[in-house]
């Protein structure tokens, strides 16, 4: 029997040819923000660039996070950094599209 689910669904995103299609965009960003960091997407980008393409996701210190994340545990460890996890689906859309240009990935939602 053919399967036609998929073809009505409409969550995550395909980055560079890896497909993140958990039902959370949150958990989605967190395991690609893992794989980058692993090298599942190729080279690991320089310092610089990991900060540019993060921005203000990804904190290296519990410390620099803002209060209210903390507080609010609006965080996921991944490894000894934290990946914040209270963006929406548009804020995360943004941050994934920009990792995309500077890791010269196609990104398709």
């Amino acid at each position: 029997m053919k399967s036609y689910k998929q073809l009505f669904k409409e969550k995550g995103f395909v980055f560079g040819g890896t497909s993140y299609g958990d039902n959370s965009f949150t958990m989605n960003y967190y395991n690609l923000v893992k794989d980058i960091l692993e090298g599942v997407h190729g080279d690991v980008p320089s310092p610089s660039e990991l900060s540019s393409m993060f921005g203000g996701t990804v904190h290296l210190e519990y410390d620099s996070m803002p209060v209210s994340v903390k507080e609010r545990k609006l965080y996921k460890p991944l490894g000894d950094i934290y990946v914040l996890t209270n963006k929406d689906i548009k804020g995360f859309s943004s941050a994934i599209n920009r990792i995309g240009k500077i890791m010269n990935k196609e990104v398709c939602f």
